[in-house]
């Protein structure tokens, strides 16, 4: 079968971007605090006794696959999710989001099918949509763009900020549905290269490629937060742009992923049509580790207990002192995030 030669976001030059841009963001407003820096999945808002979280993220180009296929049902559940994920990572609850959807021009089934797959995501994730924002640029946009912001709130108390993370604490993950909504730079290469139709079955699976590729990105509110109502959480990581390297974001520490997940077909074909390394795998994808918590050995018994039968997970490690992230499996390593 044909190699890739698959196109990858460069991350370093990502990194250098968002840092020339934070580094001219001098100016704040005097009569409130923001609580820790850039760099976290949310921001957070000083509001007394509470903290109110502020996030952002869209899609990606994961819709240019929905729009070859005419299929846009699924991309309202991965803006909705790709957003409230983070702003769990917080402690935070989602409660409330706005959409920006910027379109080339305007179709009545795109909108219906958004609106369908929104209004499922809200209804899985309890948030309202308090309204959004259309564009219409095709001066701009030769596809579609869909994005969204959520607000969250947390008691200050039980934010989650990673500072209490110790070397001996366990870590668990809690399973993707899939690729979610990040690498498909590299995955429209790889499918193209290889010259796999949306409408044929996709390598090694049962489905039809199409239905492997939208399949929508797992939400994990419910269950975070009735985790963080009974045991104490000390971080969380959604495993999104960047993979694993994701989990650097809690706290610099060395993270040993002794026994990950087995990755989903999707993750195992895309690499050996890619011709791809498990380091540049687990550093563009989840590989079927869609969420991270990491808590202390004591409360082992209680998070066990609080997501059976609920969601698939597994202790994939435990935390050591140092840096980075070892797959020792795989014989991987992985620094820093960008």
């Amino acid at each position: 079968m044909p190699r890739s030669s698959s196109k990858f976001v460069d991350r370093k030059q990502q990194g250098d971007f968002v840092s020339q841009f934070i580094r001219q963001l001098k100016f704040k407003r005097e009569d409130f605090r923001t609580i820790g820096s850039f760099g976290g999945f949310t921001s957070l808002i000083d509001l007394g006794n509470f903290a109110v979280s502020l996030n952002t993220d869209g899609v990606g180009t994961k819709v240019i696959i929905a729009n070859e296929a005419e299929r846009w049902d699924s991309i309202g559940i991965d803006c909705i999710a790709m957003n409230v994920n983070d702003a769990l990572t917080a402690g935070a609850e989602p409660i409330a989001m706005v959409d920006y959807i910027a379109l080339r021009e305007t179709n009545q089934e795109v909108s219906r099918q958004l609106g369908m797959g929104f209004n499922v995501g809200a209804q899985i994730s309890n948030i309202t949509i308090v309204g959004g924002e259309t564009s219409i640029i095709p001066e701009l946009v030769k596809d579609m763009d869909v994005s969204g912001t959520t607000l969250g709130i947390v008691q200050k108390s039980q934010i989650v900020n990673g500072e209490k993370i110790r070397d001996g604490d366990v870590i668990f993950a809690l399973q993707s549905s899939g690729l979610h909504s990040n690498g498909f730079t590299t995955v429209r290469s790889i499918i193209k290269d290889n010259e796999i139709s949306l409408d044929s079955k996709f390598p090694g699976d049962t489905k039809k490629a199409v239905d492997v590729l939208l399949e929508p990105t797992r939400i994990y509110v419910r269950e975070i937060l009735d985790i963080l109502n009974i045991v104490n959480i000390k971080g969380m990581a959604n495993i999104t742009g960047g993979g694993l390297k994701n989990m650097s974001r809690m706290k610099d520490m060395k993270y040993v992923i002794e026994d990950p997940f087995e990755p989903q077909n999707v993750f195992k074909q895309l690499m050996s049509m890619g011709g791809l390394e498990y380091k540049q795998m687990y550093e563009t994808f989840n590989m079927g580790i869609g969420y991270v918590v990491v808590i202390d050995e004591e409360s082992r018994i209680d998070f066990i207990n609080t997501l059976r039968n609920r969601v698939q997970f597994k202790e994939i490690g435990h935390v050591e002192n140092g840096s980075g992230i070892v797959i020792p499996k795989y014989e991987t390593e992985l620094t820093g995030y960008y």
